[in-house]
Formats: C-alpha cells, structure tokens, sequence
C-alpha cells in the first residue's frame, strides 16, 4: 500500500510533465517575444526620434545660423506641441536656446547631459535616463546643427518612457492571454491524448486484478495501440493457459484430498519448524483437533503427547524411514504405530516429514484376547484333564481293588470328563456362531418375545425347582423383532442359567421383554451377590470369571456370557449389563425392530 503511494499513476507521471513542459515552453516564448517587441518597439521610437531632429534640425538651423536666439523657444514649443514630444535646442556651451515643456531661462546647462555630449563629438547622440527637469524617465536623440563646417547648436527630441511602459505592459498581458489561452488548448489536447493512452492499460489493470482473483473469463478491452493490444492479447493467452493449469492443479488436489480424506490411517504433513502443514480427517479425529484450525500451528500445540512430538522430531532429523510403537493415553487408550519419512521438495532439499499413524488398539486388543484366550482355554481343559489322568492313574496303581475308592474315583472322573464336555460344546457354539457373524446365512424372521421367553423358561424350569427359584416372565403381547428365534432362545437360557446359579434358595428370577423407541429388549434380572464394578467392562470375555472358585463349583465352564453377546451381535443388537454388589444383576439384551 505504502508502494503504491509513492507512485502516482501514468496519468500523472505524463501529464504533469506535459503541462510544465508547455508551460514553460509558452512562458519562455511570451518573455522572449516581449523582449522582441519591445527592442523593436524603441528601435522605432528611436527611428522616429532621429527623424524628428532631423527635421527640427531643418527648422531651426537657420535661427541658430542667424543668431536669431529670441525664435527659438516659440518655435521649440510649437514644433514640441504639434509633435507631441519634447524639444530643446542647446547652444555648443550647453545653454539652452529653447524649450517645449519649460522656460529655457530656468534650466541648467545641459552640455554634460550624455546624448548632448555624444551630439557634439559624433554628430548625434541619443539616450534613455531619468530627465530632472520634467521628473520622468525619457528617451532622446540630439543631433548637432552644422552648417559650414560649423557646429551652431544642438538639436534634441526626446519622448517619456511612460507610453513605452504602458504599451509593453499591455503587450505583456496580452501575450499572456494568448498564452494561457494557447497552454489550455495544449493542455486540454494533451490530456485528452494521455488519457487515451492510460485508459487502455487501466482495462489492462483491471483485467489482470480480475484474472489475480480467478475470474479468466472477462473480454479483451477494446480500442488502445497496436501494443496494447498486443499486451491484452498475451495476457488473455496466459490467462488460458493459467486456467488450464489452475484447472489441473484443483483436479490433482482434489483427488489428492479425495485420497487423504478416504484413508483410514491418519496421515500429518510437518514442515521444517514442526509446523503442520496438512492432515487428513482421519488425523483430526484421531487427535481430537479441526483439521482448519491445525494448520500452522506447532505439533506440540496440536498433539500434547510426548512420544508422538519426539518422533515428529526424529522423523525430521531422520534420512531414511522411521517406525514406532506410541501410545495415547486419553479418556480410551490407543496405540498407534507411527511411520514418518523425509519430505523433500522439488532440488531434493528437506522441506519437513510425513507422518503415517496406524491405529491398531483394535488389533493389540485382539492379540491380549487372543492370548488371554489361549492361556484360559489351555487352563480350562488342562484342569479336567489332569484331574482324569490322575485318578486313572491312582486306579491303574492299586485303587481298582478297593471298591468304594474304585467307584469315587471313577465318578469323579465322568464328572470331570462331563464339564470337559461342556467346555468343548461351548467352545464348538462359540465358533459355529463366529463363522455365521456377518453372513447372510443366518435366517432372520419375525419372532414374537413371548415365544422366545416362554421356551426359555421352559428349559431352566426343572433346575430353578431344584433350587427352589421362582422365574417370573412377563412380555407385552404382540412384541416381536426379525432375529433367529432358536438362537435368542439359547442366549436367554444362558442368563437364566446364570441368574439361577448365583441365586439362593427361594429368590426370584425376573425375565421381562418390553419395547423402547425403534427397538425391544429382554432383561434378566437376579438379586445374587453382584458383581464389582472393575468386572463389568471385561464379564463378556470368554473364560473371564468374577470368582473363578465359585464358578468352576457351580458348573459353569466360562463361556455362557461370549455366547450371549456372540448370538446378540449376530442379530445386530446388543448386551449391557448393570450390577451392584448385593444388589443383583440385569442383563439387558436389545433388538431393532426394523
């Protein structure tokens, strides 16, 4: 802005010029002129002076020859009146004889006066000085009188400088209009002309302010030289050749975008400074920012993890590949795995990093339940197991003849050999429901919540009179939701079979299906012992047990509660649970009706 002021426009920078230059040119011809006339001017009244005393000269020579002195001043006053100009006549010695404008007896000697001297050595003299006499500026010619060899006077005529004055300011002011008035036609022709020129480069102007903003379309301006046109021409050639480019240069963007935005690992773009310069959605979501807001600002500023920002710096200082495995501690722990490489501009040089983040919680998670998932199995049926072998063993050595030992050992064995069963079938369940998850096999129809609670009911009604456990089902009528009735069945028998299990003797198991919104649910309620509430988040795992000791003497082999939730997801619906210790449990299993 300051620049822009500094300059003036094109208009001005020839215009200005122009007007001074014709200015100038018109006052240095008017003074010059003036000068001219004015030379001439008194060229001519000093012509016509001579003249003039050269006829006085005439009229008073035979006076002055006669030594007629008394004639003299009348015929000086009468030729000065008729003339107009004053006229003296002076004898050799400076007296003078006569006198238009004054008595001659009253003035001085005049011999000393500069054009008398000069007419008197040279014959004639002529002179432009204040005269005393007459208190005015003058011009004289004085010519001497001569006849006979003999110098008899001096002849003088003289004019005020006044008329000359009046007539060269009148001049002067003349030429001035003249000028003025010549200078306004220059000068009008002259911006008419330089804003004909500038007209054309200020559409030039315009149209290069409009193609600076993207808008490539606007016409050619009209009329200006055969080089502007020229210029006009080049610029609309690169302006096509501009919005070519442009239009590339979004389309590859775009697509680059496109990409960025559609790749779930989360991608960062770090310049030199550590400064973001790009990130994909995946990035912002993942580091809780807006992907707007985060460009420019520092990585500590946009991601406050200190192994991530020291991998950002090692990434940056790093000339090959980088990998690592950083975790982000936050509401829900994430482990990510970070790649970064070197980013380098178009000569090779380092212009920062990119930064590739995986995050694979899901996958970690998966190998702890994996593991977790081995390490239980091994141990659920390495328990019965060894228990058989043992008692087969301490059979095979001597107790088979000791037949009520015989018979205890055996008994265990088959109890043991059952629940090794019950693993193996659970595990068998589990596996045949993970291969149906997600797969169109599964026949889904419209099943009533009664039906499904009233069979339910039915399979664990012997083992709660065993107990003497009261099951209270209720269901509004007419509840119905599109799942695998055969499957629900079962993931409702296992929570009954739970809730009569960790039920004493005389409590109630309370099975209710009700609706909510778009969707319907079936809840088993117990009043057991509860459960804590570090155990809930992980109750659905396979063979995770609140209290292993418990469990295992009551039967259960640890996998009731994965098949639920694996039967559940395969309905598209889902399993919450709530507890407290010594105030039971509600296990709550969801459907969408649609």
């Amino acid at each position: 802005m300051a620049e822009t002021m500094r300059r003036s426009r094109l208009l001005w920078q020839l215009a200005v010029p122009l007007a001074v230059l014709i200015t100038v040119g018109l006052v240095a011809v008017s003074w010059q002129a003036s000068r001219l006339m004015r030379s001439s001017h008194s060229a001519q009244i000093a012509s016509e002076l001579a003249s003039a005393s050269a006829l006085l000269d005439e009229a008073v020579g035979g006076l002055l020859a006669d030594a007629n002195r008394a004639a003299i001043d009348p015929v000086a006053k009468r030729i000065g009146q008729q003339a107009k100009v004053r006229v003296t006549v002076i004898a050799p010695d400076g007296t003078v004889l006569g006198e238009s404008d004054n008595d001659p007896a009253l003035m001085d000697n005049h011999a000393r006066r500069p054009e008398i001297a000069a007419a008197l050595q040279s014959g004639v003299g002529e002179a432009v000085r204040h005269s005393d006499t007459i208190n005015t500026e003058m011009m004289y010619s004085a010519r001497a009188v001569r006849r006979d060899g003999r110098t008899l006077g001096v002849v003088r005529v003289g004019v005020p400088l006044e008329a000359l004055e009046t007539a060269d300011r009148q001049l002067r002011v003349r030429s001035a209009m003249a000028a003025a008035l010549v200078a306004l036609v220059m000068l009008s022709f002259g911006f008419f002309f330089v804003r004909r020129l500038t007209r054309p480069l200020e559409e030039l102007e315009v149209l290069a302010d409009e193609y600076a903003h993207g808008r490539l379309a606007r016409p050619l301006p009209s009329g200006g030289s055969v080089e502007i046109e020229r210029v006009a021409s080049a610029m609309q050639k690169m302006a096509r050749e501009l919005d070519g480019r442009i239009a590339t240069l979004v389309a590859e963007r775009n697509e680059q975008k496109a990409v960025l935005s559609s790749m779930i690992e989360s991608v960062l773009a770090i310049d030199r400074n550590e400064r973001v310069m790009a990130l994909n959605d995946a990035a912002a979501r993942l580091l809780d920012v807006d992907a707007r807001q985060a460009i420019g600002r520092t990585i500590q500023e946009v991601a406050r993890n200190i192994p991530l920002q020291k991998f950002v710096a090692e990434a940056l200082a790093a000339d090959a590949v980088l990998e690592r495995d950083i975790a982000l501690h936050g509401d829900e722990p994430r482990h990510l795995q970070a790649h970064g490489a070197p980013v380098l501009d178009a000569a090779g040089r380092r212009i920062g990093a990119v930064i590739v983040l995986n995050d694979v919680t899901r996958l970690r998670r998966l190998e702890t339940v994996r593991r977790d998932f081995v390490a239980n199995v091994s141990h659920e049926l390495k328990t019965p197991v060894t228990s058989i072998k043992g008692f087969l063993e301490t059979l095979l050595g001597g107790a088979l003849e000791e037949p009520e030992n015989a018979r205890r050992f055996v008994e265990i064995a088959s109890r043991q050999a059952d629940r090794l069963g019950a693993i193996i079938e659970d595990l068998l369940v589990l596996s045949r429901i993970d291969q149906e998850t997600g797969q169109p096999g599964i026949e889904k129809s419209p099943t009533l919540l009664a039906t499904v609670i009233d069979g339910a009911v039915d399979v664990c009604r012997n083992k709660a009179e065993q107990k003497k456990i009261r099951l209270d089902a209720t269901c509004a009528a007419g509840l119905s939701a599109p799942v695998n009735g055969a499957l629900v069945e079962q993931a409702v028998v296992n929570l009954i079979d739970n809730a009569i299990k960790y039920s004493d003797e005389g409590d109630v198991v309370e099975i209710r299906g009700s609706s909510s919104g778009g969707s319907v649910s079936i809840t088993v309620r117990d009043h057991g012992p509860g459960i804590d509430a570090e155990h809930l988040p992980r109750l659905f795992e396979r063979f995770y047990r609140v209290d292993k000791a418990r469990s295992r003497s009551l039967g259960g082999t640890g996998l009731g509660l994965a098949i639920v939730k694996h039967i559940v997801q395969t309905q598209g619906g889902s399993v919450d649970v709530e507890s407290k210790p010594g105030h039971g449990s509600t296990f709550s299993l969801r459907f969408p009706t649609v």
